[in-house]
C-alpha cells in the first residue's frame, strides 16, 4: 500500500513539473512590438551616376547647379543630373498633384527635402507628416533621402540648432540623412566672421553661402571628403576661402554624421 502511495505521489510531482514548464514557455514568449517598423536609408554614395531630385523653395534654388560643378570637376568617372521641384513649403509641394509621383517615376539616387515649416520664434509646432511621407516614398524606391535644415538668419545662430533639432526629430520618426547646414554655417562664421555668406536681406545665401551649403551635400551624396577638394577655379572663391570651407564641412560632418548608423 505504501509503495502505491509513493508511486502516485511521484507521478503527481512529474505532472506538476510538466505543467509548470509548459506555462513558463508560454509566458516567456517575446512580446510583439507596438512601434511602427522603420528602415534606415540606403547608401547610394558609391554609384557612378548621381540622379538627384530636390524639393524645396528659394533656399535650395542654386543647389543643383553648384552640385553639378562639384561632381563634374572632382569626380571625372561620375555623372550627375539634378531636377528641382519648387514651391513654398514641403506640405504645399506634396499637395500639388504629380509632385510626389515624380519620386516614383525615375531611378533617382538621392532626394533632398528642404522647406519643412518651422516657427522662427519656436512657439508654434507644424506638422511634419508631409516630410515623413517624402522620406518614406524615397526609401521605398531605393532613393537616399537627405533632409535640408536651412541655415540661420544673420545674427541668430541659435536658429541653426533649433532647426537642426527639428529635423532630427523627423528622422527619429522616419529615418533619413540630415545635412547639418546651419551647424556648418555657424562654425564657419565663428572661424571667419567676415565671410559674406548672406545676401543683403540677411536671410538668403550669397553665392559663397550657396557654395558652402553645396559642399556639405557633395560630401554626403558622394562620400568624398570636402576638405580633399583641390582648388577649383569654377567655384569662383579664392583658394584660402575654398580650403577653409572644405575643412569646416568635413569637420562638422565628422562630429554630426549625416546618416543614421545601421
Amino acid at each position: 500500500m505504501l509503495s502505491k502511495c509513493l508511486a502516485f505521489t511521484l507521478w503527481m510531482l512529474i505532472l506538476f513539473n510538466l505543467a509548470a514548464c509548459g506555462s513558463g514557455t508560454t509566458s516567456d514568449k517575446p512580446k510583439q512590438s507596438t512601434q511602427p517598423e522603420t528602415t534606415n536609408p540606403v547608401d547610394n554614395s558609391a554609384r557612378a551616376d548621381y540622379r538627384v531630385i530636390i524639393y524645396g523653395n528659394s533656399h535650395s534654388a542654386q543647389l543643383g547647379s553648384i552640385l553639378k560643378i562639384l561632381v563634374t570637376s572632382q569626380l571625372p568617372n561620375s555623372t550627375i543630373e539634378t531636377v528641382t521641384i519648387s514651391g513654398w513649403f514641403l506640405d504645399e509641394i506634396v499637395a500639388v498633384s504629380g509632385n510626389l509621383a515624380q519620386l516614383q517615376q525615375s531611378s533617382w539616387s538621392h532626394a533632398i527635402f528642404q522647406g519643412q515649416k518651422y516657427s522662427q520664434s519656436g512657439t508654434t509646432n507644424y506638422s511634419t507628416e508631409a516630410t515623413q511621407r517624402l522620406i518614406a516614398t524615397a526609401k521605398s524606391n531605393n532613393i537616399m533621402p537627405i533632409l535640408f535644415p536651412e541655415h540661420p538668419q544673420r545674427g541668430n545662430p541659435a536658429e541653426a540648432e533649433r532647426v537642426y533639432n527639428l529635423h532630427q526629430s523627423i528622422s527619429q520618426q522616419e529615418p533619413s540623412c540630415i545635412a547639418p547646414v546651419g551647424l556648418v554655417w555657424n562654425r564657419l562664421l565663428a572661424v571667419m566672421p567676415t565671410a559674406k555668406l548672406y545676401n543683403a536681406d540677411g536671410n538668403h545665401a550669397s553665392y559663397a553661402g550657396n557654395i558652402l551649403t553645396a559642399m556639405t551635400f557633395y560630401e554626403i551624396i558622394s562620400g568624398e571628403l570636402a576638405d580633399a577638394i583641390p582648388y577649383t577655379s569654377a567655384l569662383e572663391l579664392d583658394q584660402q576661402q575654398q580650403a577653409l570651407f572644405g575643412q569646416i564641412v568635413t569637420q562638422v560632418l565628422a562630429e554630426h554624421p549625416a546618416c543614421p548608423t545601421p
